[in-house]
C-alpha cells in the first residue's frame, strides 16, 4: 500500500512580524542620511542624548510621542509624515508577506499533483477504465502499480 504524505501549512521558519519601533528607526535615520546629518547634530536640536537618539533608530527603543515630535521636528518633518511613512513600510510589507503566502500556497496546490508526460490527463478522481490486476484506471491510461500519491481534501 501507498504511503501518507502529510501536507502542512507552515513552510518553515516564519519570520516575526516587524515592530512599529523597528520601522520608525528605519524612517528616521533613512530620513537623517538623506539630509546628509550627523546624529549628534539632530539629537542637539531635538533635546536629547545622541545615545537615546541611537537607539530609536535602531529598533531599541520606542520614543514618546513628545520625543518623536521633536526628532521630527528636527529633522523638519511633521509627526503625521513620520507616522504616515512608518504605516506605508508596515503596509507593504504585510502585502508582500501575503503574496508569499499565497506563491507558497500554490507551489503546495501545484506539488499535490502528480503530472505524467506518458499519461493523458484525465479527471483526478476517474478510477475507471481497467481491469487488470495491479493496475489503477484513470481513463484511458493506466498505471502499472498502485500510485503513491494520495489528493486530500478538507
Amino acid at each position: 500500500m501507498g504511503k501518507v504524505v502529510e501536507f502542512s501549512r507552515a513552510t518553515g521558519p516564519r519570520a516575526s512580524k516587524p515592530l512599529w519601533r523597528h520601522v520608525l528607526g528605519e524612517v528616521l535615520r533613512e530620513e537623517r542620511l538623506d539630509q546628509e546629518r550627523i546624529l549628534t547634530e539632530v539629537a542637539a536640536a531635538a533635546g536629547v542624548s545622541p545615545q537615546y537618539l541611537s537607539e530609536i533608530e535602531r529598533g531599541r527603543k520606542e520614543p514618546s510621542s513628545e520625543i518623536l515630535g521633536s526628532v521630527a521636528d528636527a529633522l523638519g518633518l511633521e509627526l503625521f509624515d513620520v507616522v504616515h511613512r512608518v504605516g506605508d513600510r508596515l503596509g507593504a510589507r504585510l502585502d508582500d508577506e501575503r503574496r508569499e503566502a499565497e506563491r507558497r500556497e500554490r507551489l503546495l496546490v501545484e506539488a499535490s499533483f502528480a503530472f505524467r508526460v506518458d499519461v493523458e490527463p484525465v479527471h483526478p478522481l476517474d478510477l475507471t477504465g481497467s481491469d487488470a490486476p495491479g493496475t489503477i484506471g484513470l481513463g484511458a491510461a493506466t498505471l502499472a502499480e498502485p500510485a503513491d500519491v494520495f489528493l486530500l481534501a478538507a
